[in-house]
């Protein structure tokens, strides 16, 4: 409790990753890889976004 607030968080950000099992760090590579990849398709005029609502059938 004694360390400046900076370390308190990068040693809880430290604690919770060795709690991940392997199996849950590949699967957030694998997403963190789909969502770079859709962001460059996107960024590269490929890919028409749409509003969140419409996106998840809410807008009529």
């Amino acid at each position: 409790m004694k360390l400046p607030r900076k370390k308190r968080v990068l040693l809880a950000e430290r604690l919770m990753e060795s709690l991940e099992t392997k199996r849950e760090k590949e699967i957030a590579e694998v997403g963190a890889g789909e969502a770079a990849d859709r962001a460059a398709v996107y960024h590269a005029g490929k890919l028409k976004a749409v509003p969140l609502r419409q996106a998840f059938g809410s807008e009529a």
